[in-house]
């Protein structure tokens, strides 16, 4: 890839094979994969135009500086995920001018690879949506004939030209083209119809003339066949636009996906899919993925496996019935198919409400991240069943899988391997406190000795007095000053030490002990309140963490009302906090209890707030006062980034619904000021208060502190 360009001439030599991009009247632009951030190499005069942006505020810079704040976060995702593992995409997007304005992009991003086949940058074609204007995009046509493109793109540039009289030429191919067909430079542009193939001839002239009958985006993928017989798989795309004398012309790019199409029709080939869904069934799943693995040849080959469950779903079974919950699944499918076979990945139905998804995943850090938190979104968005819109939830398990250094192919036993490790990883994201996925460790082996060890004594712990709460602060942003505290269960085991909820939380849930639990943190929470007010203190509003299994004990209300009236509390002083998952998952009957403590005066919040398991139409529909906005946005803050635009949105939904809002896992000043600006005021998380024993809250309230300061620290 060419160096970044500081100024406004080429960076070195390798730019003039982008000459024929500059020359197009549409929008392109180039990025640099091989370097942090990917950014943007060469952008053309029709960029520059589109944007508003001058060639030294464009290059150098990631493509995020064009999104805003109505710019949808699923879009950026999928964009993200394209450019994580290397694929190529179509996407409309919503994108801002310099001025400030937005537009609608119609996007297509395709890779670019080196001589050994790595991806090394990408190729963005670019074309304002909102409306097409001749004319102006006749001022910015180039009179000069495309000359050509780099040479390590697996394919070719071309313009295409409708006459007056309806005839069809092609009046320049990239010297790719020829070298692809084995044929002069001429003849590849006069003769470029004599190497269509056959078949493909009347799907090609009918995506020609339907773009030209409506001006919209060319699309098609057809083959060529080379001199020599070769057949080579070619992915195609042009905007159209008419010149002054009537003719229509097409500047585009044609992306090589020979070896995409061999690997499906090897994956079609097996004829083993599953009725139900299409996916491959068991047994072709693991000859697939067996085949899969052993083209990893180059060390740097990665694989991905995901491995997931819908939860519940046989409630969803009874509920709905067979056929409905038949319907599901072949939803489900459809969404896993969709980012799995859109590139060189696999996806199968194991069985029942199982499934597996195996695709590439580049060598960067973040890239299995970004490809699970696409998955986990696109099985989150609502579907429509019937008359229903359900929002299904889903479990993931996760393993990375790298080409190994020996010479041994992967053979089934390997595989097998590899699945239990996502199956593992599977167990861990079932239990009760977790979200969206579980990457595969060896510590979890360790781990679930430690849970047979934890779950044994639980009870005990329970009755002897082992538990304590610790009190993280709530602030106001702007003057420090402690607004609300949120009670925190921590276990003092006698030989393990101090262990945090989430070892031991989801025991107790899985063991049928949260009842319990979640009664003795109510009570004591009330009881400490009441003593710090006995004591002359003037405590603050504490936040009770409940879990759906509490509320779905009928005589956890009556408990509430009880413990208020043996403690000498007021409801009023007390928050009610359950997550947005559990809250998804409601019964009748949760809601019923949910109804009863709010109308004792008990403030019903949502933890964890746009973390992917809900639609935001549950803010109407359920009794909420108060949303926490989940602190995995918060902590991987970057101002422009798609968190920072999902926190200006929940903050925007909050704000017009009346509902107070709270960001959790504040940990800089940046995180700080960035929400202060946003119009946040009530925040937490480590940069004011580690969660603090009773005694140092108390510390804080007694002496009226502002935070953060210098405060104990928490033995965890």
């Amino acid at each position: 890839m060419p160096r970044r360009n500081t100024g406004q001439e080429p960076a070195d030599p390798g730019l003039d094979g982008y000459a024929a991009l500059a020359a197009t009247s549409h929008a392109v632009i180039v990025t640099d994969a091989t370097r942090p951030d990917g950014p943007i190499v060469f952008a053309n005069d029709a960029f520059r135009l589109l944007t508003g942006y001058s060639q030294a505020e464009i290059l150098g810079r990631n493509c995020r500086f064009l999104q805003g704040v109505d710019t949808d976060p699923l879009a950026v995702a999928e964009i993200r995920l394209a450019v994580a593992s290397g694929q190529s995409l179509n996407r409309r997007i919503l994108n801002y001018h310099k001025d400030g304005t937005s537009f609608w992009n119609d996007l297509t991003i395709d890779p670019i690879h080196d001589a050994a086949g790595q991806v090394t940058g990408f190729i963005g074609l670019q074309m304002n949506s909102d409306a097409i204007h001749p004319a102006d995009e006749a001022r910015t046509v180039a009179e000069s004939e495309l000359r050509g493109i780099a040479s390590d793109i697996p394919g070719y540039i071309f313009r295409r030209v409708m006459r007056t009289d309806a005839t069809i030429e092609m009046v320049y191919c990239s010297p790719s083209l020829s070298r692809m067909l084995g044929i002069t430079q001429a003849d590849a542009t006069k003769s470029f119809y004599d190497y269509v193939h056959p078949d493909d001839h009347g799907a090609l002239n009918t995506a020609i003339r339907s773009s030209a009958a409506d001006m919209s985006v060319f699309r098609e993928e057809f083959r060529l066949v080379s001199k020599t017989g070769t057949v080579h798989w070619l992915r195609s795309e042009a905007p159209p636009r008419r010149t002054d004398d009537g003719e229509i012309v097409w500047d585009g790019i044609a992306i090589e996906i020979s070896a995409e199409k061999r690997w499906k029709t090897e994956i079609a080939q097996l004829a083993l899919s599953d009725p139900l869904t299409g996916l491959l069934t068991r047994e072709a799943w693991w000859q697939a993925m067996t085949m899969r693995m052993n083209t990893a040849s180059d060390d740097a080959n990665r694989f991905a496996l995901f491995y997931i469950d819908i939860q519940a779903f046989r409630d969803l079974n009874d509920t709905l019935g067979q056929r409905r919950c038949d319907d599901i699944l072949r939803e489900i499918a459809q969404r896993l198919a969709a980012h799995a076979l859109s590139g060189e990945g696999i996806a199968g139905r194991l069985g029942g409400d199982e499934f597996a998804v195996l695709v590439p995943v580049s060598a960067h850090d973040d890239a299995l991240p970004l490809l699970a938190d696409a998955l986990i979104a696109a099985l989150a968005l609502p579907m429509q069943i019937g008359k229903r819109s359900l929002a299904i939830r889903t479990c993931i398990g996760a393993t990375l899988y790298e080409s190994r250094n020996s010479t041994g192919a992967a053979d089934k036993d390997f595989a097998i391997e590899l699945m239990i490790q996502a199956e593992l990883a599977l167990r861990w994201a079932k239990q009760p406190g977790c979200s969206g996925y579980v990457l595969y460790s060896r510590s979890q082996d360790d781990r679930f000795h430690n849970q047979a060890i934890l779950a044994r004594s639980l009870e005990r712990a329970i009755d002897d007095d082992e538990l304590e709460l610790h009190y993280q602060p709530v602030v106001d942003l702007a003057s420090g000053r402690i607004v609300s505290a949120e009670a925190l269960v921590r276990w003092n085991h006698p030989t393990l030490g101090l262990q945090r909820p989430d070892l031991f939380v989801p025991i107790a849930e899985k063991s049928g002990l949260i009842v319990q639990l979640g009664r003795w943190v109510l009570n004591q929470a009330m009881r400490q309140r009441t003593a710090w007010l006995n004591a002359g203190l003037m405590p603050p509003p504490i936040a009770i963490n409940v879990s759906g299994n509490q509320l779905l004990d009928t005589a956890f209300v009556e408990f509430a009302k009880q413990a208020l009236a043996t403690q000498n509390a007021d409801a009023r002083d007390f928050e009610i906090e359950l997550t947005e998952g559990q809250l998804i998952e409601a019964s009748p009957q949760i809601m019923s209890s949910l109804h009863a403590l709010r109308t004792m005066g008990f403030t019903i919040a949502i933890d964890d707030f746009g973390s992917g398991h809900a639609t935001f139409r549950y803010l109407r529909d359920f009794p909420v006062d108060k949303v926490k906005i989940d602190q995995m946005f918060v902590r991987k803050l970057v101002v422009g980034s798609s968190d920072a635009l999902i926190i200006r949105a929940i903050i925007s939904l909050a704000r017009g619904m009346e509902i107070e809002f709270v960001a959790e896992g504040i940990e800089t000043e940046m995180q700080r000021e960035f929400l202060q600006r946003e119009g946040c005021r009530i925040g937490q998380g480590y940069l004011f208060s580690v969660p603090l024993v009773a005694e140092d809250f108390a510390w804080l309230l007694a002496n009226d502190c502002r935070l953060p300061l210098s405060a104990p620290t928490e033995d965890s």
